[in-house]
């Protein structure tokens, strides 16, 4: 069944959802180095592809593969800036992403009987080179973006809108100035962050083919050499974050969750750094617990937050920052600690410095305990000291 057949129709739906993809267009742009005016870089490109695979796991949803096609836009860098060369000249851009699911009427062990709808997808993406000679390149992808679903309300997939992550590599071969042809191995995920319950996510592991139009040709290198001079350096920060899921305890509430967190990072390579840092953890479930229990009189707000040391590492290209971190509470409620929660949790976050002295940022994360999703914090911090 051919992916392309699908997609006019498909579009022609969601007129009455243009303005979410409008604003996922604008989020994505947010957190990725890439100017808005794609058509007017110079030394822009366009990229088509289809990719067919399956969800995982295999031997559950065998039966159900799914369909892909994308169309790719997209700036080759130039080695203009110090981490386009670090990082062996990216490329970086934005895709939309239609997926067909042939999951109809599927008798899920333990949700039941259910179908899978199609979806949208528009997310920002970096394409690096782990291999870059003048003929064959290695390349890898990772992306973030939004999903919209025609089908949703199912154990799979909760809510119309979902968060988009991708990630992929294969090899890329050059047939001419203007024109690629590569082959990759792609891996996607689909999920709310627990917006709404229940969402167990999709995950696709695909294979994709594709060719690369060059607009007007390849970028000329401007540096082929590391000739930046940089200089080790240390921050003390904090930020703020805060989220909302929709209750474990009981389903069509919502709580809040919230987490401050002050560190210190130390950049020790122009595209790397690490660092430690302490949360101060405050998770609404906790009232909803003692309430669902029948003792809400016992409740104090002191038994909602917990603490934790969190270990932390960035991957930074330019302004953008790719984030890293796991944490163990060493503080938790004695009473009524969400289902979920174990003594380890881990974030995935981006973030984007929003000024030139590199004072401010802003930011996304998801906070997992072993692959569930707590909720989805939205960041603004303060780096407070640099030396």
């Amino acid at each position: 069944m051919k992916p392309c057949l699908f997609i006019f129709p498909f579009i022609m739906r969601l007129h009455h959802n243009l303005s979410r993809l409008l604003f996922g267009l604008i989020l994505v742009l947010q957190f990725f180095p890439v100017k808005a005016q794609i058509s007017g870089k110079q030394y822009g490109y366009i990229e088509p592809s289809l990719r067919w695979g399956h969800h995982i796991p295999f031997a559950q949803y065998a039966d159900y593969p799914a369909y892909c096609a994308d169309i790719r836009l997209g700036i080759q860098t130039t080695g203009e800036k110090p981490w386009e060369r670090f990082f062996n000249y990216p490329m970086v851009g934005i895709d939309l992403r239609y997926e067909h699911n042939t999951m109809k009427n599927y008798l899920h062990p333990d949700a039941g009987l259910m179908d899978l709808g199609d979806a949208l997808s528009l997310f920002g993406y970096c394409n690096g080179h782990l291999i870059n000679k003048k003929r064959f390149q290695f390349d890898y992808t990772w992306g973030i973006g939004l999903s919209y679903w025609t089908t949703h309300g199912n154990p799979l997939i909760g809510s119309a809108m979902t968060v988009h992550l991708t990630v992929d590599c294969g090899p890329v071969f050059r047939l001419s100035e203007s024109w690629d042809v590569f082959a990759r191995a792609s891996f996607s995920h689909a999920s709310n962050g627990a917006v709404v319950l229940p969402n167990k996510g999709i995950n696709v592991l695909c294979g994709q083919i594709g060719c690369r139009y060059h607009l007007n040709g390849r970028a000329p290198i401007t540096a082929s050499d590391m000739d930046t001079v940089f200089q080790k350096g240390n921050t003390i920060y904090i930020y703020e974050a805060s989220g909302f899921r929709e209750s474990n305890t009981i389903l069509d509430r919502y709580c809040f969750g919230n987490t401050f967190e002050i560190g210190y990072t130390r950049s020790f390579h122009p595209c790397f750094r690490y660092g430690a840092a302490i949360d101060l953890l405050f998770s609404g479930e906790n009232k909803i617990m003692y309430e669902y229990n029948g003792e809400l009189d016992q409740y104090h707000l002191k038994n909602s937050f917990s603490m934790a040391p969190v270990a932390t590492f960035d991957i930074v290209y330019g302004r953008f920052m790719l984030h890293i971190a796991g944490a163990y509470y060493i503080v938790q409620p004695t009473k009524y600690v969400p289902k979920h929660y174990l003594r380890h949790y881990e974030r995935l976050g981006f973030r984007y410095v929003l000024d030139n002295d590199k004072r401010f940022f802003t930011g996304v994360s998801m906070k997992i305990h072993s692959t569930k999703i707590d909720y989805i914090e939205w960041t603004i911090g303060a780096n407070l000291f640099n030396w």
